[in-house]
């Protein structure tokens, strides 16, 4: 009995995903690039919005954390995006199944990327 031919799916929207994930990349980056800017233009003692006052110890493990967080949430997004993308080229999921992991994720990285980073910087002080 021979398979049933599935249609490639539809290059209507293919901009769509990628755009839209370059968008709020630049938002995730140009907000973790705002704390860091408030943060090292704050006075040091009262301190900033994160270092509480400890400009010599805290202040530059604030950064380290805010910075390495962003950027591991985008790298982490991008890597998503491209993993559901080669599932909708190969057949395997749809638009539909590609789009709810895209957001499963970006929710749960905002969660888990900070975490990470703080991990991360914590073990290389």
């Amino acid at each position: 009995m021979p398979r049933p031919v599935t249609p490639p799916p539809s290059n209507a929207f293919r901009g769509i995903p990628l755009i839209g994930h370059l968008a709020w990349s630049a938002v995730i980056l140009t907000t973790a690039a705002a704390v860091i800017g408030l943060e090292l233009t704050a006075p040091c003692p009262p301190g900033g919005p994160l270092a509480f006052g400890d400009c010599v110890a805290v202040r530059p493990f604030a950064v380290g954390v805010i910075g390495l967080a962003a950027v591991l949430y985008v790298a982490g997004l991008s890597a998503v995006l491209a993993w559901v993308t080669g599932l909708r080229r190969r057949g395997v999921a749809d638009a539909r199944a590609a789009r709810d992991w895209y957001l499963i994720v970006a929710a749960l990285g905002l969660l888990v990327a900070p975490l990470l980073a703080f991990t991360l910087v914590s073990l290389l002080r």
